[in-house]
């Protein structure tokens, strides 16, 4: 056993690709309540909880959940989910870590349901120990969704490590004293994150592992 036993990983641009999906549905959504939104910001949109994006621009919360709503919808029945691809690399990077014995989960601000389907369709969810993922009401922050998989796995944060491709991800391990293992082939804007918690910038799955078994 390497650095950690317990691997979080987040999932839209960490274990995904998202953005054609997510970009479609969140265009219809802006247009929807006649907001004209540079495309150029979507990238860093994705990651968030979703209803948080739309609150900031909606000025309420009720507002954001309300277009969360019209969101999930839509993404779910136009086919937008069905654009997801998962990135090079990952299915053969869960495999190995699990035959190594390592505890790979999940810890996302996607939908929970939205994300253990997706793990499925990928030949991943057989390797997977654990999903946390947002469940409105409940748990909607990195942190959170953190700190359920924790206390649910009875797990020493000396022994985890967050894996993920933005701020919230790091932010959100900061938080409760946990590593971060940045990932750079996402959304994140990179050169912006200086946090303690960042002990390793991976270019590809495979750096990920490497650095874990070192």
């Amino acid at each position: 056993m390497g650095k950690y036993k317990y691997l979080f990983y987040d999932f839209d641009g960490t274990i995904a690709n998202t953005y054609d999906g997510v970009a479609e549905a969140m265009e219809m959504v802006f247009n929807a309540y006649n907001l004209n939104v540079d495309k150029a910001l979507y990238p860093k949109y994705i990651g968030p909880p979703i209803n948080d994006t739309f609150a900031s621009y909606l000025g309420s919360k009720e507002k954001g959940y309300e277009a969360a709503y019209l969101f999930r919808q839509y993404y779910n029945d136009n086919g937008c989910i069905d654009k997801t691809v998962a990135y090079d690399g990952i299915k053969e990077t869960f495999k190995s870590l699990y035959e190594k014995g390592y505890k790979v989960c999940i810890a996302s601000c996607k939908k929970h349901e939205e994300a253990i389907m997706l793990l499925k369709r990928f030949g991943l969810f057989e390797y997977v120990e654990f999903v946390s993922g947002l469940c409105y009401n409940v748990r909607e922050t990195k942190r959170a969704v953190l700190e359920y998989a924790v206390n649910e796995l009875k797990a020493d944060i000396k022994d985890c490590v967050m894996i993920g491709d933005t701020r919230f991800d790091v932010e959100g391990a900061e938080e409760i004293g946990m590593d971060c293992i940045l990932c750079l082939w996402g959304f994140g804007d990179y050169d912006a994150i200086k946090n303690q918690n960042v002990v390793f910038r991976a270019k590809d799955p495979y750096e990920v592992e490497k650095y874990i078994e070192e």
